[in-house]
């Protein structure tokens, strides 16, 4: 069998960092992407096991958790992708989730939202707490008679199978001045395993590496304008992730109990970067239409 072929730039040269669970997790040396090998060579089967995820498999149970948890997320990061919305007149959200972001850009009644979910239970909530319509369409084959000014795409790259399939959507479907936001981890070169507790795989196909969002840009036409990275650290032990429903009630406690200790989730942020260091970032990024 040959060597892995990187899903973006397609080069056969690549290092593997480490395993989790029966995947390797390789890094590409040419565009700097980690990704899982074996990889999926149907884009399809990819799409199902997101169409097919069921709540009662999980202790999360059903999707009005997740849109509390999506509530609390927004609270913190809602009012920068608000700032990258505005005099925005029509926007999809790939990947909604339960719809909280579209509601909450509800407040701009002039502003035409869109979302795609594949999962039906995320999507019927998203159609409940939005109020707009929601698309189980894999971006890649969606449709639209008019284009957008803003795609976001929150947390959502690393499931989507296909970079030329998403790219070429994006470009079919975005207004030549608009934006895409994107909400992504990026890792340094000397990831390890450790270095997150659950890494989500196979659910989570591929991460950009440190220069991949610049590669992906270039290769597709687009141009990076913002590009804001925050150590997971910071993220982690934010004071939004820990009043964040999970899966365990047991954990919930937990964290109820460390919320409410003076300087617990800051001397956890230490902690994490004393052991780790800073080999994983979260990041906001903003692309536009470019040469």
């Amino acid at each position: 069998m040959g060597a892995p072929k990187c899903p973006l730039c397609q080069g056969a040269e690549s290092q593997k960092r480490f395993a989790d669970k029966e995947y390797d997790v390789r890094q590409c040396r040419e565009c700097d992407l980690f990704f899982i090998d074996p990889y999926p060579a149907d884009a399809g089967a990819q799409h199902d096991r997101v169409r097919e995820y069921r709540y009662d498999d999980l202790e999360v149970a059903d999707a009005d958790k997740h849109y509390r948890a999506e509530v609390v997320y927004y609270a913190e990061h809602f009012p920068t992708i608000q700032e990258e919305c505005r005099g925005a007149r029509a926007v999809l959200d790939v990947g909604c989730g339960t719809g909280r972001l579209l509601e909450l850009l509800g407040g701009d009644p002039a502003l035409r939202r869109t979302g795609i979910e594949l999962n039906a239970a995320r999507a019927a909530a998203a159609r409940r707490h939005a109020g707009c319509e929601i698309h189980k369409v894999p971006v890649e084959e969606f449709t639209s008679p008019q284009k957008f000014d803003v795609i976001t795409m929150i947390n959502v790259l690393s499931h989507i199978p296909t970079f030329d399939g998403l790219f070429g959507a994006i470009r079919r479907l975005l207004q030549p001045q608009g934006k895409v936001i994107l909400k992504v981890g990026e890792l340094e070169s000397n990831v390890r395993r450790g270095d997150l507790f659950d890494w989500g795989i196979p659910d989570h196909l591929h991460f950009p590496g440190m220069r991949t969002i610049d590669f992906a840009a270039r290769r597709y036409g687009f141009k990076v304008v913002r590009h804001d990275r925050m150590p997971l650290s910071e993220q982690l032990f934010s004071r939004t992730r820990w009043k964040m429903p999970g899966r365990s009630a047991l954990r919930n406690a937990v964290k109820t109990v460390v919320v409410h200790t003076p300087l617990a989730l800051r001397a956890l942020a230490a902690w994490y970067d004393w052991r780790h260091g800073r080999r994983v970032w979260s990041s906001f990024i903003v692309l536009t239409p470019g040469a």
